[in-house]
């Protein structure tokens, strides 16, 4: 069965399970560094709001060989687990009020989403080739997290000024999402003591950092969900006060868009033997989507500033040879 008769075939079936009291549409959209997936949409007849089911990755379960009957019930699985709350309603995806409350921002690399920021509000650090851009906190559990990325039609609807928005996200994201360090060591450590993981990122850590101690000693900043933790970084002061605990400039790995790694600098770190760690991790490892920098970042105590240090040759998004 080729792609597109897949997607019509998942979409009929899902249909026809779910009856008239639901409304399903597939569109392609747009996701982080540029990326472009198939999403279903499934919505109640009547409500404006709909989780997004992406579906590319269950058409290489079915090449695998997995039955469409079983890829359409993982599909509705997937749906209950991730279908808008009872509690959220539509008029808090409407009130100005209560959107302030919830406006919060990610990080994300800026010259590999540069089409989309005509439609989008964010702000550039081109410096660091970093890109803030914002969302709403739709709904958080401990092991899920409903968020809705925010366009400049959002703001006209809202009647929200960028500053609103700006300074909303600001005072929201550390609130909602504090940032926590915790020393690579002992995340790895975390993990082993549990009999599944599903963060993939920090599987990919133990690959290419798993020797006990490490050194030179490295530590994970990220939120308290662990996703989209890397905007911990331009939290204000987060870096100032990790650096005034190690008495030291900072080296800061980009993981992910969902953490950074923070090394003390001293002399015994060889920046471009880092360099190339991150450029293969990226590669290699972390998917398109959750890709951050292939850059090294320098947070300097006497400046209290942060820059790159390191630059690899090949952008963000670069497709692999």
């Amino acid at each position: 069965m080729v792609y597109e008769d897949f997607l019509a075939t998942i979409k009929q079936s899902l249909e026809e399970r779910l009856g008239s009291d639901f409304t399903l549409s597939i569109q392609t959209i747009t996701k982080n560094n540029g990326l472009s997936l198939d999403g279903l949409c499934i919505g109640k007849t009547g409500e404006k709001v709909a989780p997004t089911i992406y579906l590319n990755h269950f058409y290489k379960f079915y090449q695998d060989g997995i039955p469409i009957y079983e890829i359409i019930s993982d599909i509705l699985l997937l749906y209950q687990a991730n279908k808008l709350p009872d509690e959220v309603h539509l008029n808090d995806l409407t009130s100005p009020d209560h959107i302030k409350r919830r406006v919060i921002h990610r990080l994300i690399n800026e010259s590999a989403n540069q089409a989309q920021f005509t439609d989008i509000p964010h702000i550039s650090y081109p410096a660091l080739d970093l890109c803030l851009v914002f969302c709403i906190s739709v709904h958080e559990t401990q092991d899920n997290l409903l968020t809705a990325l925010i366009h400049n039609s959002h703001l006209k609807t809202w009647n929200l000024s960028f500053e609103d928005l700006k300074q909303a996200a600001k005072v929201n994201t550390p609130i909602l999402f504090p940032a926590r360090i915790r020393s690579l060591s002992e995340v790895i450590k975390d993990i082993a003591l549990k009999s599944s993981s599903g963060d993939m990122d920090e599987d990919d850590l133990i690959d290419f950092f798993d020797t006990e101690p490490l050194s030179p000693p490295m530590y994970v900043l990220t939120n308290s969900t662990g996703i989209n933790g890397a905007a911990c970084m331009l939290y204000d002061d987060i870096l100032k006060d990790f650096a005034a605990c190690t008495d030291s400039d900072l080296i800061i790995l980009p993981s992910s868009i969902h953490e950074v790694l923070i090394i003390p600098n001293s002399k015994n770190v060889a920046i471009d033997e880092l360099a190339d760690t991150v450029f293969a991790i990226n590669q290699e490892e972390v998917p398109e989507e959750d890709r951050l920098s292939n850059h090294i970042y320098f947070y300097s105590r006497s400046d209290d500033q942060l820059s790159v240090v390191f630059t690899s040759s090949v952008p963000i998004g670069t497709k692999n040879p």
